[in-house]
């Protein structure tokens, strides 16, 4: 193990966790594989939150979303109670429910779309 060479350059002490590592002169980075390159910075957009562009952008975006959903078959399903269905289960108590039940509409609450019964 002691056979190897020493870095081209010193290494720092585990013990200081603040201490500066120097960089290394040019004799010493010609010893550096030509591996080693700078980081180069890649261009990023800058998204502004408040923008009302790229509001509209992800509101149209959400709702693509939901309405691919629908296109799916996966309808969010929405009952409505007729008003005659209403008022036989009022009037006609326990006979009127039979009524109340019958006298739906079934809907998708996102698409609009009227769904049939299966």
């Amino acid at each position: 193990m002691d056979d190897q060479a020493p870095p081209p350059y010193p290494l720092p002490d585990r013990a200081s966790p603040l201490q500066v590592i120097p960089t290394p002169t040019s004799a010493q980075q010609d010893q550096l594989s030509p591996i080693i390159s700078p980081v180069q910075a890649q261009p990023t957009s800058i998204h502004d939150p408040m923008s009302p562009t790229s509001a509209a952008t992800l509101g149209q975006q959400y709702r693509d979303q939901l309405f691919a959903q629908c296109a799916l078959g996966n309808h969010e399903k929405t009952t409505r109670y007729g008003i005659c269905g209403i008022i036989a289960a009022i009037v006609l108590f326990p006979f009127g429910l039979i009524c109340l039940f019958t006298d739906t509409e079934k809907k998708c609450a996102r698409c609009g779309v009227r769904l049939e019964k299966k």
